[in-house]
C-alpha cells in the first residue's frame, strides 16, 4: 500500500495539536482544584460510613487530574520540540525541582521540565487538607521519579503551571 503524503508545506508535516483546545483542559484542571474544597464541604458522611453522593462525585478528581496533566504535558512537549525549544527562552518557573533527593538543593521547575516530570513520574501525590468529614485537594502536586540513578522530586504549583501554559503553549 503506498504511503500518503499530504499536500502541505514541508514544515507542517509533524504533529500540530490544536492548542486552542488546551484552554478547555486548563479550565477543567483549575476547576477541579478550585472546587475540591467546596465539594468536601458538602460531604456529610465519613467515607465508608454510609453513602454520600458528593463523596462519590469527588472520587474522580485524581484520575481526571492525571488525564488532563498528561494530555497537557505531551502537547506542550510536542509544541516546544517543534518550535526549537522556545520555552527555555521565555518560560518562567511553575514549581520547585529537587534533582537529587539525597541532597537538599532545589532549582526552579520550568514548564518544559515540569512536562517531563509529569510524563515520567513514577509516583504522584496530592497536597490535601481535611474539612469536616472529607479531604480536598490544594493546587499543589508532588511528582517523584528516578533519572540516572538519582531520585528526584518535583513540586508543581498547578495555578502557576496553568498560567505559564496558557502564556506559552496556546500561542502556537
Amino acid at each position: 500500500m503506498p504511503e500518503f503524503i499530504p499536500q502541505q508545506l514541508p514544515e507542517r508535516e509533524g504533529h500540530f495539536p490544536n492548542t486552542g483546545n488546551t484552554i478547555v483542559e486548563i479550565h477543567r484542571l483549575l476547576a477541579i482544584f478550585l472546587s475540591s474544597r467546596k465539594f468536601a464541604e458538602l460531604c456529610v458522611n465519613y467515607p465508608g460510613k454510609g453513602f454520600d453522593p458528593i463523596y462519590k462525585i469527588q472520587e474522580v478528581e485524581a484520575d481526571e487530574i492525571t488525564r488532563i496533566l498528561l494530555s497537557l504535558a505531551v502537547t506542550a512537549r510536542v509544541v516546544d520540540d517543534r518550535e526549537g525549544k522556545v520555552f527555555e527562552l521565555v518560560g518562567s518557573d511553575c514549581g520547585v525541582l529537587q534533582k537529587d533527593m539525597a541532597r537538599a538543593d532545589c532549582a526552579p521547575l520550568e514548564i518544559r521540565e515540569a512536562c517531563n516530570k509529569i510524563i515520567h513520574a513514577q509516583k504522584v501525590r496530592f497536597d490535601v487538607e481535611e474539612i469536616g468529614v472529607q479531604k480536598y485537594m490544594n493546587p499543589i502536586i508532588y511528582l517523584y521519579g528516578t533519572l540516572q540513578n538519582k531520585e528526584w522530586r518535583a513540586t508543581l504549583d498547578v495555578i502557576k503551571f496553568c498560567k505559564e501554559y496558557v502564556t506559552l503553549v496556546c500561542h502556537f
